[in-house]
């Protein structure tokens, strides 16, 4: 009986089978690693970096010499890639709202309206979605959903007004008339 890593690519690979019996895992690329299954009836072989998808077949020989029929697992990515990150946005900017995220999975961006926008992220970690124009106090979430169709919980920023507007102009003032008010534009 083998098990796979569940959900790493590099997660050992283990087993049950009859003590003193002789396993032989065969990797998809032909290659095999052999092990002794332990006084428990447990076995563990490295694994050598497995993809979503693929198959792997173990073999028992026991004491006797006898072979078991194969068994043959398919490997299964279940785990979620890591939680994306979304920059800052300001309010108002129509600046793209950029972020990072675990390479080639493909980011959701949800704007307070329920649209969305996706893009897959690059190379470099990094993604980008047009900016819909947001106001101070809007919610902005994102998810990531990896290859293998796992996807993340939301992250969310709220976008915020941080940008300081200039300083006010002073209209002139007459010291004639003392009453007059004292008049600007900002």
């Amino acid at each position: 009986e083998a098990g796979l890593p569940g959900d790493r690519a590099n997660d050992p690979i283990t087993g049950k089978g009859e003590p003193g019996g002789k396993i032989t895992v065969t990797y998809p690329d032909g290659t095999t690693a052999t092990t002794t299954v332990d006084s428990n009836g447990k076995w563990i072989v490295t694994n050598p970096g497995l993809a979503d998808g693929t198959i792997v077949i173990a073999v028992e020989t026991d004491p006797a010499g006898n072979t078991s029929k194969p068994t043959e697992v398919t490997v299964k990515d279940t785990i979620p890639p890591p939680i994306p990150v979304i920059d800052p946005i300001e309010a108002g900017s129509k600046d793209p709202i950029t972020g990072i995220a675990e390479d080639g999975t493909k980011v959701t961006v949800t704007f307070p309206d329920g649209t969305t926008a996706t893009t897959t992220v690059g190379t470099d970690g990094k993604w980008t979605v047009p900016n819909p124009g947001l106001k101070d106090g809007d919610k902005v979430t994102a998810v990531a959903t990896d290859p293998a169709g796992n996807t993340t919980v939301p992250t969310e920023v709220i976008v915020k007004d941080t940008i300081a507007p200039n300083a006010p102009d002073i209209d002139s003032i007459n010291e004639a008339n003392v009453k007059d008010p004292i008049t600007g534009t900002g």
